[in-house]
């Protein structure tokens, strides 16, 4: 039995994909970003690049 890596969106827990290795389960996913050691799915990147957008405006 091998071992198995989960990706998993530090924001709201989604599931992104399973792999070998971080880096390799990383390389499948699409949309997904890691922003300051999280990883975000697309949903909360989304939401987090509005919210620095928003921010840098105030």
């Amino acid at each position: 039995m091998s071992a198995q890596v989960a990706i998993v969106c530090d924001q709201c827990g989604d599931l992104g994909t399973l792999g070998s290795t971080p880096h390799h389960a990383r390389a499948t996913l699409s949309g997904w970003t890691r922003r300051h050691g999280l990883d975000l799915c697309p949903l909360c990147r989304i939401i987090a690049e509005n919210r620095a957008r928003l921010a840098s405006t105030a």
